[in-house]
């Protein structure tokens, strides 16, 4: 076998997601959702009286988390290895 295996990716055939499935696809608690929404991070629509989210948001706002996030590093501090 020549280079990597090809990693296949599901994507979802809806464009629309409601609060629960939008945590969901993030991986987030369904309340972080709603205070990254709150707090004007995480864009969403109002569909009658409901809350959605498009699945490009959702995707652009994964593609613009930091790349420490969910490391154990915290940006600005010198780690053991840094001296």
């Amino acid at each position: 076998m020549i280079g990597n295996p090809v990693t296949l990716v599901r994507i979802p055939n809806q464009r629309l997601f409601g609060t629960k499935a939008a945590a969901r696809y993030l991986g987030l608690h369904e309340q972080t959702l709603r205070k990254l929404t709150a707090e004007g991070v995480l864009p969403s629509r109002r569909l009658g009286s409901r809350r959605v989210y498009l699945l490009e948001e959702l995707d652009c706002f994964i593609a613009t988390l930091p790349s420490w996030y969910g490391s154990n590093a915290v940006p600005g501090q010198k780690g053991a290895a840094d001296g």
